[in-house]
């Protein structure tokens, strides 16, 4: 039994050690859904959430890239924020008072409003898996966030959310068939 719970426990080591802090695009208020289906000329919301952040962060950097047919209307940052750049150029923003990172485990960075010029293939548009991705700052080369009140910094893995995901079907077979195929 001892044996089989340090095999339980050597096995997921790796995924606790890999799961790091991340920084993503997200379209709804809670950081659930990295998809979305616009209309043509539509405005919807992007959300800047970073996870896993686990001290008290008082500032990130990053840069945004948005697909064509996506226009970057304008943004909005947390109350008490400073900023410099732009999020499509490259982004440093400092935040005061700090975010707790362990309550809720997630912070609202930053608020984008976004256009479609185009719609979804579903919808008769040409928009199909258009990628919205968190990048690393121009002048750094990080995705970065820094911990108050010791000023360290440390990065963040940038997350890819897509616009208009493209859609496969699936069928309903056995396992012959499907082995059949190769």
């Amino acid at each position: 039994m001892r044996a089989a719970i340090i095999a339980m426990m050597i096995l997921l080591l790796p995924a606790a050690l890999f799961a790091g802090p991340t920084m993503g695009v997200y379209f709804t208020f809670t950081p659930t859904q990295m998809h979305y289906n616009p209309m043509p000329f539509e405005q919807f919301n992007g959300y800047l959430y970073v996870h896993n952040t686990a001290c008290y962060l008082n500032a990130v950097e990053y840069a945004l890239a948005i697909p064509e047919g996506v226009i970057l209307m304008s943004y909005t940052l947390p109350v008490g924020a400073l900023e410099l750049g732009s999020p499509l150029a490259g982004h440093s923003v400092a935040i005061w008072p700090p975010m707790d990172g362990w309550n809720p485990g997630y912070n609202l960075v930053n608020t984008f409003l976004f256009m479609a010029l185009n719609s979804c293939p579903a919808t008769g548009g040409t928009l199909h898996d258009a990628l919205v991705k968190v990048l690393p700052h121009p002048d750094t080369g990080l995705i970065q966030g820094s911990c108050w009140p010791e000023n360290y910094l440390f990065p963040y893995t940038g997350l890819t959310s897509i616009i208009c995901p493209e859609v496969y079907g699936v069928q309903d077979t056995n396992w012959g068939a499907i082995k059949s195929l190769f």
